[in-house]
């Protein structure tokens, strides 16, 4: 576990001690609550884990940051980047994923030692996106998942399409009250 903190401290440090590059998106809809994104298309490295909420990011840093670091069939390291993103499927799986930086394509990345992690091609996706600062706690996660999920209900532009998305976007010895994290909901827009 130590070693764990120690490895997700080096590399996800705070943004003004390193820049860590972040998915590229626009605000195309935004309230004091709430806003939605439209993401440009990304690769994600992505791997599939059983477990708690607490742990699962545990046990899928360990896959993913592997292959970064290297554990892929080139031995290349890989940048960092940020959020590292969890989403619970409806099985009690979880998925937890590292956004590729984005000079890479699937033709450039070096395929993973490990099976366990996938290469997806995440095409351009609207989120609802709910930003809070604070501890990696279940419950707050589930607060503003329910608050998000609320007002999203109220806004009849827009459908919601998938599972909520937890992002993180520091390292875990991050003072909690320092720490940025955001719900992300897929949406579509209503059409007329």
């Amino acid at each position: 576990m130590l070693r764990y903190l120690l490895l997700m401290t080096m590399v996800l440090s705070a943004d003004a001690a390193m820049a860590i590059e972040k998915p590229s998106y626009d605000v195309v809809w935004e309230s004091e609550a709430f806003e939605i994104r439209r993401y440009a298309p990304a690769i994600l490295a992505q791997t599939a884990v059983q477990g708690s909420f607490k742990q699962v990011g545990n046990d899928a840093f360990r896959k993913l940051g592997g292959y970064i670091f290297g554990q892929n069939v080139t031995e290349e390291k890989i940048a960092m980047t940020a959020p590292v993103t969890q989403t619970q499927r409806e099985n009690g799986e979880y998925l937890v994923s590292f956004y590729m930086p984005s000079e890479h394509s699937l033709d450039t990345l070096p395929d993973p030692k490990d099976q366990a992690v996938k290469m997806i091609e995440m095409p351009e996706t609207y989120f609802a996106a709910r930003k809070y600062r604070g501890g990696w706690s279940e419950v707050k996660y589930n607060r503003h998942v329910d608050t998000l999920s609320e007002a999203l209900k109220a806004l009849s532009e827009w459908q919601v399409i998938g599972e909520p998305v937890w992002a993180r976007y520091n390292p875990p010895m991050m003072p909690s009250f320092l720490r940025t994290n955001e719900v992300l909901i897929p949406v579509k827009p209503n059409l007329p």
